[in-house]
């Protein structure tokens, strides 16, 4: 009887799956554009969970089958397609097609123009909130809140990005890289036990020196994991670092589960999420005080900090929020319409502590990886970086005198970005009104957008595109950023559209340079004088442990960044560099 009614009850949501997945493709249809249908939406939970164990047993059953021998329905219910298939979806179904699901439709878009045109149209081609409130950690912030509040929420936070906060991720910045170079080459020969690990540190200091002047000395995975507690690197949440640690390396699960519920006292947490939800109490905590100390050094009429957090607490700070805080005595200043609440300048924090953080860190983590595989690249920086610096030691390097004339370093940001950007896809939500495209090949016919259509620009199908970059695309090649004057060396500038890895328009990331600055200076500062290189394995060439090298970054998974499946697979080495 149970088992019936249980094969009833799939057999219906199978029916009705299959109902919904045709009147989607009905909408779809009325697009007059290519359709992919697939049985379930690669964002739906479910789905989210059981997708890789669908295709580990794929890959047992049809072992050795590639990428291209799969049916289109298989390849696109995969999250990571996206990767996988590159511009091949612009050549295959053309600039603008349709990924149909049950769930809705998906309307996929490659071409610069449009994408350009969509991005300064921010009105009537916005941010899906629904996608991006699982950021509301603490608060709204500016990329979790509707049309009507996001103009105040972007006013606030990009007047915490200037030149004086980028000269300070400078110096920290190089700081840190130095001490991360000093670990690595006290390693054994066996190679950095977690190279990820040792970089997402970095960053993390880089963050919590500029944004709230708390400055860290920098400390590798094997320091870290003396403060393991049942096989979790990180346990400690007495300081502001400890916790934001823990409250990044768990985002996603807290994104999932609010923090309140996993610090409960309920017996039946368990002690890990426990200590998870411990860790984000303790983080609102150091946040609150440090918000209440900016504001009273503001009162008293002094500087401040001086980081990001106390440019974004002058900027949004009103007299109602003061009161909830508990110091609204001292605050002179009447409130102005346009400033944010307590708990949306908490929700930028976050925002900024996710974002300027994690996005860097697996950036340059797929960076190390790829300079290991290539030792000409690497000694095509270091030509730069003696040259550029003129023997300067690295603690009297000037950021205004030599971060603009880094352009092989930022090069090579640049190129892992255009390849392996964390994040692949720029979601857009149409208006409650039809809108029109004007989409190339269409014979003049405008493509007529219904209300409420979610949209794709895809930024790895447009940043490999051969119509955009047609020396070898795929290829990671840092050389094709510079360009050769007759006054000198200078970067490359992409076709607007075309390079998406802060996205673009009003809506477009406030911390580019922020992000440009950090990775600049930490590669400056580790390929002046060394090098990095994968410890060959028993039997294993030099030429095979760099394959192997450039496979791992090509292994790779897209949860809520894309990320390396087994970066801990291949291990890297630093040493002195010859000459």
């Amino acid at each position: 009887m149970i088992l019936s009614l249980i094969l009833a009850l799939a057999a219906a949501y199978i029916a009705w799956n299959a109902i919904r997945l045709e009147l989607n493709v009905r909408k779809a249809r009325a697009l007059d554009v290519h359709i992919v249908r697939i049985p379930f939406d690669v964002n739906n939970n479910v789905w989210v969970i059981v997708q890789p164990l669908v295709w580990k047993l794929l890959a047992r059953v049809l072992p050795n089958i590639p990428w291209t021998a799969y049916p289109d329905v298989v390849r696109f219910s995969h999250r990571n397609w996206y990767f996988q298939e590159k511009s091949s979806t612009a050549l295959r179904f053309g600039r603008v097609w349709a990924l149909v699901s049950p769930g809705n439709v998906h309307l996929q878009v490659s071409d610069p123009d449009v994408i350009r045109d969509m991005c300064s149209r921010w009105r009537d081609f916005s941010r899906p909130v629904r996608i991006y409130k699982m950021l509301a950690v603490y608060g709204p912030s500016v990329v979790t809140v509707g049309l009507q509040d996001w103009p105040r929420h972007r006013k606030a936070v990009a007047t915490t990005f200037n030149e004086s906060i980028n000269q300070f991720v400078w110096d920290e910045s190089l700081r840190q890289a130095l001490s991360m170079v000093q670990y690595w080459t006290s390693t054994p020969n066996d190679g950095i036990p977690d190279m990820e690990e040792d970089v997402r540190s970095l960053s993390l200091n880089v963050l919590a020196a500029t944004a709230f002047r708390e400055p860290y000395a920098f400390r590798g995975s094997t320091q870290l994991i003396k403060d393991a507690d049942e096989g979790d690197k990180v346990n400690n949440t007495r300081t502001y670092r400890d916790a934001l640690r823990v409250v990044n390396k768990h985002a996603i699960l807290l994104m999932l589960i609010p923090y309140r519920y996993l610090a409960s006292p309920i017996p039946i947490i368990p002690r890990a999420l426990a200590r998870i939800g411990r860790a984000a109490v303790a983080l609102r905590g150091f946040l609150t005080s440090m918000v209440a100390e900016e504001m009273q050094a503001l009162n008293r009429g002094e500087d401040g900090s001086g980081g990001l957090m106390t440019h974004l607490v002058r900027s949004a700070l009103d007299q109602e929020t003061a009161h909830r805080i508990g110091f609204a005595d001292e605050v002179k200043t009447a409130s102005k319409k346009g400033l944010l609440s307590f708990d949306e300048i908490l929700g930028n924090v976050f925002l900024i502590n996710f974002a300027g953080h994690d996005t860097t860190a697996v950036t340059l983590s797929f960076a190390m990886m790829l300079l290991a595989a290539r030792p000409d690249v690497q000694q095509w920086l270091h030509e730069e970086i003696v040259t550029v610096s003129e023997g300067k030691p690295v603690t009297d390097w000037d950021y205004h005198d030599l971060f603009p004339k880094l352009h092989r370093c930022r090069a090579v940001f640049l190129e892992t970005l255009r390849l392996y950007a964390p994040i692949i896809g720029l979601p857009k939500l149409s208006s409650d009104k039809a809108q029109t495209l004007h989409v190339p090949g269409r014979d003049n016919s405008p493509l007529v957008i219904p209300p409420g259509s979610e949209i794709y620009p895809l930024i790895l199908c447009v940043q490999t595109d051969p119509k955009y970059w047609p020396d070898e695309p795929f290829a990671w090649k840092p050389s094709r950023w510079i360009t050769v004057t007759s006054e000198g060396d200078g970067l490359f500038v992409p076709e607007q559209g075309s390079y998406l890895p802060w996205a673009d328009g009003p809506q477009g990331c406030p911390g580019k340079k922020f992000s440009q600055v950090e990775a600049v200076a930490v590669l400056a500062g580790l390929f002046r004088r060394h090098r990095v290189r994968p410890v060959p394995g028993p039997g294993e060439t030099e030429e095979q442990a760099r394959k192997r090298a450039q496979d791992c970054a090509d292994d790779v998974n897209y949860d809520l960044l894309l990320r390396m499946n087994h970066a801990d697979g291949v291990r890297l080495q630093v040493v002195e560099m010859d000459g």
